[in-house]
């Protein structure tokens, strides 16, 4: 059956042929395997109860483009980069965008690997009420972590923040593509200055982290 790619109620989507950033890290090595760029995306309507990025749930804000999207990615890539991955907010809601970023990305780099979290399930994102333009994204993923946030379910395994959600093998997994990117990793969560003064945390912190960042920064 084929999905109309006429926006859905309660979706997210940028207006025109862009997407709404919540942030960007040039290199972080607690978003997946290995040291990868992060795009985050503004807007979620699923509103996971203790989300850990609430800021990000608003649809309001500016949208990038594209290509000059693409362009920071590349540009911020370096020998150790191994990945680029896509999180938020929600990734889907704004599929058919990121899709064409993943291409234009893979385009340039051929090795990248690919990898969205999402707080829908796998199988969620292949039903027919799924999100527009999912099917696209989900062909040009390699890995995909999928569902729900449950804050009483919480977990210490590798990129997932509670023990529900699972790790998606999708694409091709080449030695190229992950000779540096470790399957498991000690580090849970990186604190980042950014250059305006901005202070970045990321990962997975535990609740103690994340309570005396907020103190930090007041």
């Amino acid at each position: 059956m084929k999905i109309s790619e006429e926006s859905r109620p309660g979706e997210t989507r940028s207006d025109g042929p862009g997407i709404r950033l919540s942030g960007f890290a040039g290199g972080s090595n607690v978003n997946g395997p290995g040291r990868r760029v992060v795009v985050w995306v503004q807007g979620c309507t699923l509103h996971c109860p203790g989300c850990f990025n609430p800021l990000t749930h608003s649809a309001e804000g500016p949208v990038t483009p594209v290509e000059a999207l693409a362009q920071r990615v590349l540009s911020a890539r370096t020998a150790e980069t191994c990945g680029l991955s896509f999180s938020g907010g929600e990734p889907f809601q704004q599929a058919l965008a990121l899709a064409d970023l993943a291409r234009r990305v893979r385009g340039a780099w051929p090795e990248v690997s690919l990898l969205a979290f999402t707080g829908y399930t796998l199988e969620d994102l292949r039903g027919a009420s799924a999100p527009t333009g999912s099917a696209s994204l989900l062909a040009q993923l390699d890995l995909l972590v999928d569902g729900p946030y449950l804050r009483e379910a919480e977990t210490v395994r590798p990129w997932r923040a509670s023990a529900n959600q699972r790790l998606w093998v999708l694409g091709r997994r080449t030695e190229k593509s992950f000779k540096n990117a470790p399957l498991a990793t000690e580090i849970q969560a990186e604190i980042q200055v950014e250059p305006d003064g901005r202070v970045l945390l990321s990962g997975f912190p535990d609740a103690a982290l994340r309570r005396a960042i907020r103190e930090l920064a007041r």
